[in-house]
This record gives structure tokens, C-alpha cells and sequence, in this order.
């Protein structure tokens, strides 16, 4: 395992971290990879490969999510 530290540093209107050549290629990480990123209740923000076609499938489930909101609460039951 390894650990390191950045600052985040505006990017236009966003905010972007630089992550060490070492953290990357021990993650695998090229640039131009999907990444997947998920911040937790607890401050957690977790980064992961996203899988292939994973945007284009929770985009899809967004679209159908509030197109189709009754059956979702049905199926929730």
C-alpha cells in the first residue's frame, strides 16, 4: 500500500488534485482512464476504474429513474 498527499488547485470552475506518478502506476491509472468516484457520509472519497460503459449505464438508469418513478417505488415495496 501506498500513501501520499496532495492539495486540491483550481481548475476553471472546479477543483482538481494531482496524483503522484508512484500512486498511479500502483493503481494502474493511465491518463485518460474512466474513473469512478464515490464521496461517502464519512469524508471518504473513494476513486476506482470505472468500468466500461459504467457512465453510459448510470446515465441511463437516471434517465429511467425519473421517467418511470412510480415503478421504481413499486419495486422498492
Amino acid at each position: 500500500m501506498l500513501k501520499s498527499s496532495a492539495k486540491l488547485s483550481p481548475r476553471g470552475n472546479s477543483l482538481a488534485v494531482t496524483i503522484p506518478k508512484d500512486i498511479l502506476e500502483a493503481a494502474g491509472l493511465r491518463q485518460g482512464d474512466e474513473l469512478s468516484l464515490l464521496a461517502r457520509d464519512d469524508g471518504v472519497i473513494e476513486i476506482h476504474h470505472a468500468a466500461p460503459g459504467e457512465a453510459e449505464l448510470e446515465a441511463g438508469f437516471e434517465w429511467s429513474l425519473g421517467r418511470y418513478p412510480e415503478t421504481y417505488k413499486a419495486l422498492a415495496k
